[in-house]
């Protein structure tokens, strides 16, 4: 179970990377800057060690889906306004929002 587990996380998390290097490599070619792009890296990987503490506390791949789930509604449900538009930045920046500050 814990295989199957890590392999439904792995690839929701390489569907996020995947959306991040084509937003990489749009920005590069469209010379918006580096700091889009670093800003969501950095919230790739913070993300990506929140949701990996918390599909750790599960035992099955409904766990990692459902972290998964919940975290992007929970996203989603936050207001774009600072301090939360830090935890929503990489979803909003893939939705072509820009930078909240």
């Amino acid at each position: 179970m814990k295989a199957m587990k890590n392999l439904v996380h792995l690839g929701v998390l390489a569907i996020w990377a995947v959306a991040g290097a084509l937003f990489t490599v749009k920005a590069v070619f469209a010379l918006t800057g580096f700091v889009p792009v670093a800003l969501f890296w950095g919230w790739f990987a913070a993300f990506a060690a929140v949701t990996s503490w918390a599909v750790s506390q599960f035992d099955s791949p409904l766990g990692a889906v459902g972290t998964h789930g919940a975290s992007v509604l929970v996203m989603q449900a936050l207001p774009g306004v600072l301090p939360f538009a830090l935890a929503r930045l990489g979803l909003d920046l893939l939705a072509g929002k820009g930078l909240p500050f």
